[in-house]
């Protein structure tokens, strides 16, 4: 059984980073998906105080369980650890 998904909140502009180039690199997204997720970013960059990365982890999160297949996540996981040693 896989483990749970789970974003840290320090991690949140790092997933917020690569959850949109998913979004815009993945020929079958949901234009609904994208939306969703340009709504978070947006609101995330323009109010960044009143949207704290422990808030923006669960935002990130909730998208990713109904957007992202399981197969995804896991190369998304590689795709974050690839970003975290630059």
């Amino acid at each position: 059984m896989p483990r749970p998904r789970a974003i840290q909140a320090a991690e949140a502009p790092l997933w917020l980073a690569v959850l949109l180039d998913y979004s815009f690199s993945d020929i079958s997204a949901q234009r609904a998906a994208r939306l969703d997720l340009v709504g978070i970013a947006h609101d995330a960059t323009a109010y960044p105080d009143d949207i704290p990365h422990w808030r923006l982890a669960e935002l990130l999160l909730c998208w990713a369980e109904q957007y992202v297949p399981a197969g995804d996540w896991q190369r998304l996981q590689a795709r974050l650890r690839q970003r975290r040693r630059k």
